[in-house]
């Protein structure tokens, strides 16, 4: 990588069980009318490698990423420390000089990535590169003006750790992330909260890859405890939602979670959402049956479709149907009277060709569609995406549960209006009664 005329920043991405980061980024630019060029080191390094864009472009990324942990101005960089100061004269002096005043307080420290860096040899780096910064301000341990970071990736391509730092870069901090909101939107102070309740982090991730913004309306046709849905409301999306079980929706029963007792009345998702000051983009919930759902309109009403299907782990998935064989006589109700059909089995193959029918149909074109889908990591081809004519697969990121299971997060876009052809699975790991929940259970 070379310095050239434009500016370019060092993106830190956060390392966890599911890779991607990229992908919102991109996401994220989508949603903002942003045209990025961005690159990463390699597979492994969280370092990632933005070009030719303004500083106020990245602060405006960073101001709703969850996966990029933090940016900064990228000054120089080199695979040795002899490298690293060439590069650094060789960065514009009319890029440097604004911080080189003597009424700018600053700090410099070493951050290893895949390795730390010991206090006394920090200094000696630090104290290497001084007759290529001509920083003349205070220094100021907390809260200066600048921060400088010095970055050395040892983290290379394989799973073995590099001895060398594969690359060092010199940076000055421009922002963090908003990992913060993990700890505001945490869901241990939540009323509303299930057994499926979606992670605040990865709910976040779902909201940037749906393109949640003002102006545009999110649906979640498994909606439970709307966890989903608070993330999309937080970036200014209307939402609005649907779900087969009446007593979550209306807060009346005994929780599924163990030990929560009964439901009180408030715990709904109006109720969540006014807790957080977002009650004014909710649009409604709906009960409704996600194999016969209840928009029945020809209309593209939905911006981005994000959604979490159960699959038989934690809650089981059912649909409007009997148990029975043959036809079932319904009784004719009168005026008062409350009916609570019955339900049957919803086997994950039906759950994800219904889904992504119900997306091409009532997505907008170019509108977004957001699922998890759980893998036997030892059966996973990617013949077993689920598709449909007029959705195109657009990411396809794996999270890692334990060493034999792991869900896929898919990214879909509607790319036409024939939302009459059907959705297929070139494969059959989906067929049959709780196919992935006796594989995730029976595990030797």
């Amino acid at each position: 990588m070379e310095i050239g005329l434009k500016k370019q920043f060092l993106l830190l991405l956060a390392q966890g069980t599911i890779e991607c980061g990229i992908p919102e980024i991109e996401s994220v630019a989508e949603a903002l009318n942003i045209s990025l060029q961005i690159k990463r080191v390699n597979a492994f390094s969280p370092v990632c490698i933005l070009n030719s864009v303004d500083e106020n472009v990245v602060t405006s990324i960073l101001s709703r990423t969850m996966l990029c942990k933090s940016a900064y101005e990228l000054w120089g960089h080199g695979t040795s420390y002899e490298s690293l100061k060439s590069s650094i004269k060789e960065y514009p002096e009319k890029w440097k000089a604004p911080y080189f005043s003597e009424n700018r307080t600053f700090s410099i420290r070493v951050k290893g990535l895949g390795k730390k860096v010991s206090t006394s040899t920090q200094k000696k780096i630090i104290d290497s590169l001084e007759d290529v910064l001509l920083l003349e301000g205070k220094v100021m341990l907390q809260n200066p003006i600048d921060e400088y970071f010095i970055i050395e990736d040892y983290i290379s391509e394989g799973p073995s750790k590099s001895s060398s730092p594969s690359g060092i870069y010199f940076t000055r901090f421009l922002c963090d992330g908003q990992r913060h909101l993990m700890e505001k939107y945490s869901l241990k102070e939540r009323k509303l909260i299930g057994n499926t309740s979606m992670d605040p982090m990865l709910s976040f991730l779902m909201a940037n890859l749906g393109l949640a913004m003002p102006g545009r309306l999110t649906c979640d046709p498994f909606v439970g405890s709307g966890s989903l849905l608070v993330s999309a409301a937080h970036f200014g999306s209307h939402i609005i939602g649907g779900d087969i079980s009446y007593n979550i929706l209306h807060a009346r029963g005994k929780s599924s979670r163990k030990g929560a007792g009964w439901r009180k009345r408030d715990e709904t998702l109006r109720n969540c959402l006014s807790e957080y000051g977002l009650e004014k983009y909710f649009v409604d919930v709906l009960l409704s049956d996600a194999a016969n759902h209840a928009w029945k309109t020809k209309k593209e009403l939905f911006d981005s479709i994000i959604t979490d299907p159960p699959y038989g782990i934690r809650e089981a998935c059912s649909r409007v149907g009997s148990k029975k064989p043959g036809e079932v006589d319904i009784p004719e109700l009168q005026d008062g009277q409350v009916h609570f059909p019955e339900q049957m089995a919803y086997h994950l193959d039906d759950v994800f060709l219904d889904l992504l029918a119900f997306a091409a149909r009532l997505l907008v074109c170019g509108g977004r569609l957001v699922y998890w889908m759980p893998v036997y990591r030892a059966d996973y081809t990617s013949d077993i995406i689920p598709q449909h004519p007029a959705l195109k697969l657009l990411y396809n990121c794996e999270q890692v549960l334990n060493r034999h299971s792991s869900r896929r997060l898919i990214v879909m876009v509607k790319v036409s209006s024939n939302w009459d052809e059907e959705a297929s699975i070139d494969n059959n790991i989906f067929s049959g009664h709780n196919s992935f929940r006796k594989k995730y259970f029976n595990q030797s």
